[in-house]
């Protein structure tokens, strides 16, 4: 493919933790000094590997972060006039609700861009509307409710334990050691403190016993599932007090110096899977990949019962693209390197912008129809 020139967009205004990490010196946690955490890259280091990608592929690559301006944001696109941009915007002003907005300013724009569209991003952050969707082509996912905020629950017809989650959160907010009860008090008090502290409805789904599974999933035309990525849990307590559950929680995925993130072990791929129910767990990921319009990245997060019966959990339309996270971990299991992953997601948006949708003519129906009888009746002399 031809050199083209590569915007990679991101927004951070707060300093990054790992500054704040590095300054402070610290190596291991306060609960445990004889752990060693391995050091963080910041944010800014990320953009500069993937930047550093972007250029092996015969690209220019443009790093800006647009700082929760809009200005910057418009100012970068007129400025470099790039042939596409690598999205890596997550939020606009504090708010994760604005993530499907900045691609629909792209779209306006007319500019390519990496990642899923807008209505897509936004149904896989409204976790009931997108577990709606895939229940309804018959895809497996926990029976649950929605319990909105303001609203008591009555009787639920759900078997106990029972998960509680902000229903429109990312990235694993609000879920801790707390999140998986086991009686109608612990319910109660848990789906009160989803809506006091998330300002949010609670969603609230049976808890699948069994071993967790991420399925990622690169490309189009077809899409392909990488190999699984487990995760699995050694138990103990958060530093509350409270008995870890086998769940990924906010700090398990975030805080390195926690209990919580020492308590998870993640292996890529699991040696004691059987091809079959891999590929079981591969197809349901492709599924809900396609049933929700996703397109050149996501990851499909899934629970397996005892009887290997998968159940998504959800659809991350926008896993973290970092060398050293779970996606980066498949693509190695699937033979490629992560600049090569990177780059076959920058081709993708490349494609589209080189050839479009496709289509060819008038978008009208009635006058695509109308030309078309005019071009039939010319060619036989009428």
């Amino acid at each position: 493919m031809s050199r083209a020139r590569i915007l990679i967009l991101w927004n951070q205004t707060e300093d990054d933790v790992v500054e704040h990490w590095r300054r402070d010196g610290r190596r291991t946690p306060d609960w445990d000094p004889t752990r060693i955490v391995e050091p963080w890259d910041t944010v800014a280091e990320e953009m500069t590997l993937l930047a550093k990608c972007v250029h092996e592929a015969g690209h220019d690559p443009i790093v800006v972060n647009i700082q929760d301006d809009f200005k910057v944001l418009l100012d970068a696109i007129e400025r470099e006039k790039p042939d596409c941009i690598l999205n890596l915007v997550e939020w606009f002003h504090d708010d994760f609700e604005h993530e499907h907005h900045v691609p629909a300013l792209f779209e306006l724009l007319g500019i390519e861009y990496t990642g899923n569209r807008p209505l897509s991003l936004s149904l896989c952050q409204k976790k009931p509307w997108a577990k709606a969707l895939l229940a309804s082509v018959g895809l497996p996912v926990p029976r649950g409710v929605v319990i909105d905020v303001g609203t008591k629950p009555g009787p639920l017809d759900l078997r106990f334990p029972i998960m509680v989650k902000p229903a429109y959160e990312d990235a694993s907010g609000g879920i801790d050691a707390g999140s998986v009860v086991h009686d109608r008090p612990a319910l109660d008090a848990r789906i009160l403190h989803v809506h006091r502290e998330n300002r949010m409805a609670a969603l609230v789904e049976e808890f699948i016993e069994g071993r967790e599974m991420h399925c990622a999933i690169i490309g189009n035309d077809p899409p392909e599932a990488l190999p699984l990525y487990e995760m699995t849990f050694k138990g103990g307590t958060d530093d509350l007090g409270r008995p870890l559950p086998k769940i990924i929680t906010y700090k398990a995925k975030w805080d390195p110096y926690s209990r919580d993130y020492h308590a998870v072990e993640s292996v890529c791929p699991p040696s004691d899977v059987t091809p079959e129910l891999t590929a079981r767990i591969q197809d349901v990921a492709l599924r809900a990949y396609k049933t929700l319009g996703c397109r050149d990245y996501a990851r499909v997060d899934m629970r397996v019962d005892a009887e290997g019966s998968p159940y998504i959990l959800e659809v991350n339309p926008n896993p973290d693209l970092a060398d050293g996270c779970a996606f980066a971990q498949s693509v190695r299991a699937a033979g490629r390197t992560y600049q090569q992953a990177i780059q076959q997601i920058v081709d993708c948006a490349l494609h589209r912008a080189k050839h479009g949708n496709g289509a060819v003519g008038p978008t009208d129906t009635l006058l695509r129809e109308y030309l078309a009888q005019r071009r039939a009746r010319r060619s036989t002399g009428g």
